[in-house]
């Protein structure tokens, strides 16, 4: 299946659901991820701010804080090459609509180097079991993780882990574990 045709049928299944089944499947993969070591033992995250119905990141956030994690969100930069710079963030509240109406920080915050991030949470459109992932098509993420010297964890629901592989190539960053609602698949 091509990444146009796989990528629209995975958007479509994820809007349908309601924003209970969003909240209450995010609920429980949100605490399945805060019980991994690899949570406990990064002081600094990266998470990203949901957008049409991934997986909320709220709840993470909030945990991480009041634990004393630096936490960045990645915001999208520059002019012709726009690629994702990570910037610290204090509280959600620091967030505003930014590109393609996502929440991002803003420019005035603390930029965080891809090099000093301890784990990045990330968000994406489909996942296989070897850690591929399927995002909006724009490459942004692969970019900006490209850079990372840190595990990759992917918040996701159940579905969007496939059991084939996804179509990849050779610039696409793997995630080091998918985290859904019912299991951790380690890489």
């Amino acid at each position: 299946m091509t990444k146009t045709l796989l990528r629209a049928q995975l958007m479509e299944a994820r809007r349908s659901l309601s924003f209970e089944d969003v909240y209450r499947l995010s609920g429980l993969i949100q605490k399945r991820f805060l019980a991994m070591p690899l949570y406990g033992d990064a002081g600094q995250i990266a998470l990203y701010s949901s957008f049409r119905n991934e997986v909320l990141t709220d709840e993470v956030f909030g945990r991480a804080r009041a634990g004393g994690k630096a936490v960045s969100f990645p915001r999208i930069v520059g002019d012709g090459a726009r690629k994702i710079a990570f910037f610290k963030v204090a509280a959600l509240g620091e967030l505003a609509a930014g590109s393609y109406e996502i929440r991002e920080p803003s420019a005035s915050d603390i930029e965080a180097e891809p090099e000093s991030l301890e784990l990045v949470v990330v968000p994406g459109v489909a996942f296989d079991r070897l850690g591929g992932r399927l995002g909006y098509g724009k490459g942004y993420y692969d970019m900006a993780l490209s850079r990372v010297r840190c595990p990759i964890v992917a918040l996701a629901y159940d579905f969007q882990v496939l059991g084939t592989p996804i179509p990849v190539e050779p610039h696409d960053v793997k995630v080091a574990a998918i985290v859904t609602e019912t299991r951790v698949i380690r890489v």
